[in-house]
């Protein structure tokens, strides 16, 4: 933005470096983030600096060095015009520049498992690919099972992929990369014909509002419902665009879990935690459970508390969120129910899932149900990997 200044304005640069503009720049408005080059510094604490263009003078007890960059903010913009000088911001280590290219890109795995799950049922589906699609739905756990295998589960949702690959080195076993879900994406992927279109206006409109929709992995987000909605009809599609599209939605779901690894490896100084999109089979169809699983650290000598949040949508119960807490051999079970009925419902189950918690060993502590869903409260403030979507 093109800024037009007075040609010689005084300029005072204070010791909390603010600089401040003789007169009032009524193009800037407070809150804008400007750059300020220094062009060289002069005697009795003077410097020149350029901001879009314009050369101005500055006062300061500050040593700049020619040609270096500051990032300047409008503070005041009423009788002084204020241009606060700010911190520069530390660089950003491996993993935030990975999540800075991955986050634009994912999307959960709801839709491109819905496309599966239809590309399963066509017949002039390439048999290497038909076969491949096949063998992605067949190792997607029940519903019914996940309480006996949901290590399992966990295990084989992409999130450890790598790991996987490096355990095949040492013991040879290749049953656990086989269904693991990432591994199978990419090899999905790898199969696909040579002839896909670039990934640009493939989508039908329908189809980027619900990836507006989508949560973003955030550290700690609640879990949130993701709805199975059939945005497109398969067999209308050109052989060309259909496997463009499940590339597209591929390439959506590799970078969500790879999303996913990264808050995984980064440092959390509050304790584990891991966040996962869990793919389930329910009846006919395949869902996905968002899974989010932490570690609330204690003092030290002290025995920390483990949380298990997930969200489902289930007929006809609708929306559903739980946390299920576990502290020595005591257990809190809060559920949140988006109707009425279903919270009456559930009410009915609570001596039965006390009785069976005491044959295990543990204690049902607070059992806790509440109408309506929980939102998310993140602290968004200093996080620039928000407003970005492809």
């Amino acid at each position: 933005m093109a800024v037009e200044m007075n040609k010689s304005p005084s300029v005072r640069l204070t010791p909390t470096q603010e600089i401040k503009l003789a007169k009032p720049a009524t193009e800037l408005y407070v809150g804008q983030i400007l750059k300020a080059v220094v062009v060289t510094p002069l005697t009795n604490n003077q410097v020149l600096i350029n901001i879009n263009g314009q050369n101005l003078n500055a006062q300061s007890s500050h040593h700049f060095s020619p040609g270096e960059t500051l990032e300047v903010k409008v503070v005041a913009n009423k009788h002084n015009t204020v241009l606060e000088v700010q911190p520069k911001s530390l660089p950003l280590s491996v993993l935030q520049q990975a999540l800075l290219l991955t986050l634009p890109k994912q999307a959960p795995p709801t839709n491109l498992l819905n496309i599966l799950n239809q590309l399963a049922q066509l017949e002039d589906i390439p048999g290497s690919i038909s076969q491949q699609i096949n063998t992605i739905l067949a190792n997607i756990i029940p519903l019914s099972e996940v309480p006996q295998h949901l290590m399992l589960a966990i295990s084989q949702s992409g999130l450890f992929f790598e790991s996987l690959l490096l355990n095949r080195r040492i013991d040879k076993n290749t049953q656990q990369l086989k269904a693991d879900f990432k591994g199978q994406c990419l090899k999905l992927l790898k199969n696909l014909p040579y002839y896909i279109k670039p990934d640009s206006g493939l989508m039908p409109h329908q189809e980027y509002k619900l990836l507006e929709q989508d949560p973003l992995p955030l550290p700690g987000a609640i879990p949130q419902p993701l709805h199975n909605t059939p945005f497109i009809c398969l067999p209308e599609q050109s052989p060309e665009d259909l496997f463009s599209i499940v590339k597209q939605q591929l390439n959506h779901v590799l970078a969500r879990i790879t999303a996913n690894q990264i808050n995984h490896l980064s440092d959390n100084k509050n304790g584990y935690m891991i966040m996962l999109d869990l793919p389930i089979k329910i009846a006919d169809r395949v869902d996905v459970i968002p899974l989010m699983i932490k570690q609330h650290k204690a003092e030290p000598m002290q025995q920390s508390k483990w949380s298990l949040s997930f969200a489902l949508s289930l007929v006809p119960m609708g929306d559903l969120q739980a946390t299920v807490s576990l502290f020595n051999d005591r257990v809190d079970i809060k559920i949140n129910a988006q109707h009425p009925e279903t919270v009456n419902t559930l009410n009915e189950y609570q001596q039965e899932i006390g009785k069976m918690l005491n044959e295990l060993g543990l204690n049902l502590h607070q059992w806790k149900l509440q109408l309506g869903l929980e939102n998310n409260q993140i602290d968004v403030a200093n996080l620039r990997l928000l407003d970005i979507r492809i």
